[in-house]
């Protein structure tokens, strides 16, 4: 699949072409001449279906492209405004590309600390055993801290133990990431499940806003707006919903209406009882992007000291635990 950013940029550049009065075919030409790589072999692509006699809209129908911009250059070809449509899809990919660029950069700081934290748990298996071994002969009452830390160690030496730790680093770094199918869960989760859940709402009402202005039914804006969606989760539940428009329910009679969060879906009934004027639905989706933007600078902001609060705790309490029978035992010697 091409990359939205590239596609935003062949996109502004075709529209700014046509905009000016050159003609669809002579505007691949230039274009093509400006790009690289596999840039350049889809505009050549286009230019030998627009040669033709295709439509641009017919001719991405074979190509690696999103579905939500087939149908948008086809709904804008439909209209007559070819040149601006180009322009608004443009700009929806790029808004796109930069949400999913911008959910992973916040995911990974996140799951940089969960995988250090288990890392840092199969380091204290091998070294705590070691590291407390001799202290457990002392003929001497150990302090609890030393207790404790001889019982870990003996309990982190455990292979089953082991096996649980990298199984769970694994498992943790998937569902955090989405991969193995666990999409699905991670939209479940408290906090993180919430943030991912506005963040495609976002997307989806700016793709919904797009389409519905270009006259395409609401079904079928849902079910190409689906497309858009970064979680296949969520995108399942689009096209549920989809599904239940499109046998006559209106989206505040729609179970699947659950997809959006609850402030969003009851923003979106309103916006369809008013028959959704156009740019209402992005101007809710700024809205919505300024409380997700606002979310996750929070939540980073509290997870960079609980990290270094947890780690400090724990090398903190080891020291102690070493420390302490050595100096009773000094101090037993004077």
């Amino acid at each position: 699949m091409t990359s939205l950013g590239m596609l935003a940029r062949m996109l502004r550049d075709l529209g700014a072409l046509l905009t000016l009065g050159h003609p669809l075919l002579e505007a691949l030409g230039r274009v093509r001449l400006r790009a690289r790589g596999h840039e350049a072999r889809l505009l050549q692509v286009l230019e030998e279906h627009v040669r033709g006699g295709d439509s641009l809209a017919r001719a991405l129908q074979g190509c690696p492209v999103p579905q939500t911009l087939k149908r948008a250059v086809q709904a804008g070809e439909e209209a007559g405004d070819l040149p601006r449509a180009l322009q608004q899809t443009a700009d929806l990919l790029e808004s796109t590309e930069w949400r999913h660029l911008g959910v992973r950069s916040a995911l990974a700081y996140p799951r940089f600390v969960v995988v250090t934290g288990l890392v840092l748990g199969l380091v204290l298996a091998l070294v705590l055993p070691t590291l407390f071994g001799g202290l457990a002969h002392l003929d001497q009452e150990l302090p609890l801290a030393t207790r404790l830390g001889i019982g870990l160690g003996q309990w982190l030496s455990s292979p089953m133990v082991l096996v649980l730790l990298v199984a769970g680093m694994l498992g943790i770094d998937a569902l955090l990431a989405g991969r193995w199918g666990l999409d699905s869960w991670r939209l479940r989760l408290p906090v993180l499940g919430a943030w991912l859940r506005r963040q495609e709402t976002v997307t989806c009402l700016e793709w919904l806003d797009h389409l519905l202005t270009r006259g395409l039914p609401l079904d079928e804006a849902l079910r190409i707006s689906a497309g858009a969606a970064s979680s296949p989760a969520f995108a399942g539940e689009l096209e549920c919903l989809a599904g239940e428009v499109a046998q006559g329910s209106t989206l505040a009679e729609a179970t699947a209406l659950r997809v959006f969060p609850g402030t969003a879906a009851w923003l979106v009934t309103q916006a369809e009882s008013r028959e959704f004027p156009p740019g209402v639905l992005t101007r809710m989706a700024r809205t919505l992007q300024r409380e997700v933007d606002l979310t996750a600078n929070r939540g980073l902001a509290l997870v960079e000291p609980l990290a270094l609060l947890a780690v400090g705790g724990l090398l903190g309490a080891l020291v102690l635990a070493w420390f302490l029978p050595l100096y009773q035992l000094i101090g037993a010697m004077g």
